[in-house]
């Protein structure tokens, strides 16, 4: 009865280690919201962006998969506060929109959004989360060279969610 009771923990052991059990993997959010009131002429409108990383860190602290997404929910109401948008609207993240977000003519390099952020999650492999939340930015930009090949967008709500999946992850 040892020898099984043996076989079996030693089992469980090594198939925790094989899946990776030692590496943890966190979910992070951040929400920002902008609103501009409504006027007798103009309707008001109300935008919530939830920026979200998902990041699985290895035993040594080193990125080994991140992904970064945004929902970019937005609404209208008219001076009364009815709404003037469709109540039931199921946004699409950014990285779902790909092409049609609509960022590549107006990106510096050319790219859409899910792109530039294939190229900051790339980037990010490997390295730990302190090197990655730790960059220098100008007006929220990475100046990294390397990384600005790929990814010129406003990263410093990327940089926040990353640091809280990181946090659940322990």
């Amino acid at each position: 009865m040892k020898k099984i009771l043996s076989a079996i923990v030693l089992a469980a052991l090594l198939l925790t280690v094989a899946t990776g059990a030692l590496a943890a993997t966190g979910l992070g959010t951040v929400t920002a919201v902008s609103c501009t009131a409504a006027t007798a002429d103009a309707a008001g409108s109300v935008e919530v962006d939830t920026t979200v990383c998902a990041v699985t860190i290895d035993e040594e602290g080193k990125i080994t998969s991140i992904s970064f997404d945004v929902v970019q929910s937005k609404g209208t109401f008219d001076a009364t506060g009815a709404l003037t948008c469709e109540a039931t609207m199921a946004p699409q993240s950014k990285k779902e929109l790909g092409e049609d977000y609509g960022m590549g003519k107006y990106s510096p390099i050319g790219k859409e959004y899910d792109e530039q952020m294939e190229a900051l999650e790339a980037w990010c492999i490997g390295k730990t989360v302190e090197e990655i939340t730790g960059m220098t930015l100008e007006a929220g930009v990475a100046t990294d060279a390397d990384l600005v090949s790929g990814c010129t967008v406003h990263i410093t709500d990327q940089l926040a969610a990353l640091a809280k999946a990181a946090a659940a992850a322990k």
